[in-house]
């Protein structure tokens, strides 16, 4: 998304509930600011209990805002070129690999190379299945709503490749098995509902994150409650979208930097075990490897549950106006990071910051504007 872009909204002026959005911005080719002020306009009373319900109702208003079917294949459209992309990069690698091993050596097969490919995704699929996703649809009703579809992509994406029916076939199996399963695209949209229902004595964040709609129904790939309490959780911070900085400022490390460190360590004891083959034999080595890794996460996990409580103990204590100061800082910090490195420079510019409570509801503690707010004294009049 691009800095100026709107991405924190007050979803009720009846209710003290926002609604934050991260990566893509646009519903069914709408923006996504043009659709939540239509949501919110359409909002005439306090409506929800509790903050949980929220997403129910939102869901329901998203799937009824006009679209026509090319706006949701166009979802698809994009799963499916990318994943037909890999396909072809896999097949083109295989004809390489077949003319620059020459005669008398074992005959590459690229086709059976990229049917090899396809069962490796599907099989990765089917071990990150969407519970209930399209339980009701097989992939026969699958093939015959969106197959037209695939099918102009599989002749475009792999003209080089001959695709009979069997492998056009297998095509479609892994495409259905992608869709059900919690494998994202780089179109995902993440929603992050915060605030109080009318019923909620403690503030809630629900964060949901969606990839496509299919047969009316979204593909919720990721979804997370926190609900502060007395007896539970008093405080939390919870990072979205370009998490690493804050990862690393609460958590003392980023799982990015966890599982480069991760390499490291495994590969320090594999060294190990080949250096020592009599005191380590090949039969216990599996075993050992292991355990190390085991030991390993183990120790991250702890580190990083004592920083994050070290965080935690001090943002239960502090004011609206620190906590507000906070958010923006973690923010910053970001901004700064990815504009003194060779990183994308994709966080920066103004930051909004909003503070939702009881009794005062949705405040604007920072906003940006695309005009200046001391030249338009009657915005404030019209538009909260």
């Amino acid at each position: 998304m691009y800095d100026s872009a709107e991405k924190i909204f007050e979803l009720s002026r009846f209710q003290p509930v926002g609604l934050m959005i991260y990566n893509n911005a646009h519903h069914m080719n709408a923006p996504l600011e043009v659709v939540v002020r239509d949501f919110r306009e359409k909002q005439t009373t306090g409506t929800f209990d509790r903050l949980v319900s929220v997403w129910p109702k939102f869901s329901e208003f998203l799937l009824n805002f006009g679209h026509s079917d090319e706006d949701e294949f166009d979802h698809l459209r994009q799963l499916v070129a990318a994943e037909l992309n890999q396909l072809s990069t896999v097949h083109v690698n295989a004809m390489l690999e077949a003319l620059l091993r020459g005669r008398g050596r074992r005959a590459v097969d690229p086709v059976e190379r990229v049917r090899s490919a396809i069962a490796a995704r599907q099989a990765e699929a089917e071990d990150d299945r969407i519970d209930g996703f399209l339980d009701g649809h097989s992939e026969a009703d699958f093939i015959s709503r969106y197959g037209a579809v695939i099918d102009g992509i599989i002749n475009v994406a792999l003209s080089g490749l001959e695709v009979d029916a069997s492998l056009r076939s297998q095509l479609h199996t892994m495409i259905f098995t992608l869709v059900r399963s919690r494998i994202r695209t780089e179109v995902f949209t993440g929603f992050v509902f915060a605030g109080f229902g009318s019923a909620d004595q403690f503030p809630t964040m629900h964060a949901v994150e969606w990839d496509g709609i299919y047969f009316g129904e979204f593909r919720v790939i990721k979804e997370q409650v926190i609900d502060i309490d007395r007896r539970g959780a008093t405080a939390a911070v919870v990072p979205f979208a370009q998490t690493d900085m804050v990862e690393r400022f609460i958590f003392g490390i980023d799982k990015s930097s966890e599982e480069r460190l991760e390499r490291i360590m495994m590969s320090m004891v594999g060294e190990i075990l080949d250096s020592r083959p009599r005191t380590f034999p090949r039969t216990a080595r599996k075993a050992l490897q292991e355990a190390a890794l085991q030991r390993f996460r183990e120790g991250i996990e702890g580190l990083s549950e004592a920083s994050e409580q070290e965080v935690v103990g001090v943002i239960d204590h502090l004011s609206k106006k620190e906590l507000a100061e906070f958010a923006y800082s973690l923010v910053e910090l970001t901004s700064r990071k990815r504009r003194y490195s060779p990183d994308p420079d994709t966080v920066g510019g103004p930051i909004d910051v909003a503070v939702l409570t009881r009794n005062e509801g949705f405040i604007w503690v920072r906003r940006k504007h695309y005009f200046d707010i001391e030249l338009n004294p009657s915005y404030a009049k019209r538009v909260k």
